[in-house]
């Protein structure tokens, strides 16, 4: 279960250590604000008789309308530095190289390719941890400010690959849509099957942690800090 947890870690939520309140408490705090109900869909992709490889294979993608403005939810979804304040078993969480997208130049050589009209290119270092195991994920996080957030990781010990994309939508001046979706490659078929039956509830903690922090900023906010 630890290392499953570790898995299917995503930053922006990379997107998150991903694992059911069942197996540990989520190390969050409550803030006091009940946050509404929101409208839910979602859907994994899984198709049978595949080979082995294409078995460890998945896709999930969910739809969420949220009750906070675009600018907020972006903002705490694009601050990979402050994950380890809120995300459960995100030990540490760091930005090692910031750099402007669309900077005069372009990328260096050997860099990445920013993704067209992107505002900010991160490298990102997430450590996750649980039981006394641990796992280290290097990512290339492109943002573009208040629409999209996408994360693509480096392979590890328990992933072949890992693609996480964010994208909002306003609905009104007080509420999101979010549409994410998750692409991600395991190296382990029991955690696979681990992640086919607690999907759902993974990634609804994560949501509710990233919801969490919403109302914490916009407390935060309205007291002047």
């Amino acid at each position: 279960l630890a290392s499953t947890a570790e898995a299917c870690y995503c930053p922006a939520f990379r997107v998150g250590c991903l694992t059911p309140r069942a197996i540990m408490p989520a190390r969050v705090r409550s803030f006091g604000a009940r946050l509404p109900a929101a409208r839910i869909h979602s859907r994994s992709l899984f198709l049978p008789g595949l080979s082995a490889k294409g078995q460890k294979y998945r896709t999930f993608e969910q739809q969420k309308v949220v009750q906070f403005p675009v600018p907020t939810i972006y903002g705490a979804v694009s601050d990979v530095a402050r994950y380890a304040d809120f995300l459960p078993w995100c030990t540490a969480s760091r930005v090692l190289e910031r750099r402007q997208a669309d900077g005069p130049g372009g990328p260096e050589p050997g860099a990445h390719a920013a993704e067209p009209g992107a505002s900010e290119e991160l490298l990102t270092e997430v450590e996750v941890g649980y039981m006394g195991l641990a796992a280290r994920f290097g990512s290339t996080v492109t943002l573009l400010r208040d629409r999209r957030v996408h994360s693509v990781s480096e392979p590890n010990e328990f992933l072949d690959s890992l693609n996480f994309t964010w994208e909002f939508a306003p609905i009104g001046p007080n509420r999101a849509r979010i549409d994410l979706r998750l692409d991600f490659e395991l190296k382990n078929v029991e955690h696979v099957l681990m992640w086919d039956t607690l999907q759902d509830r993974v990634v609804g903690e994560y949501l509710s942690c990233f919801q969490r922090r919403c109302a914490q900023l916009q407390q935060r906010d309205a007291a002047g800090g």
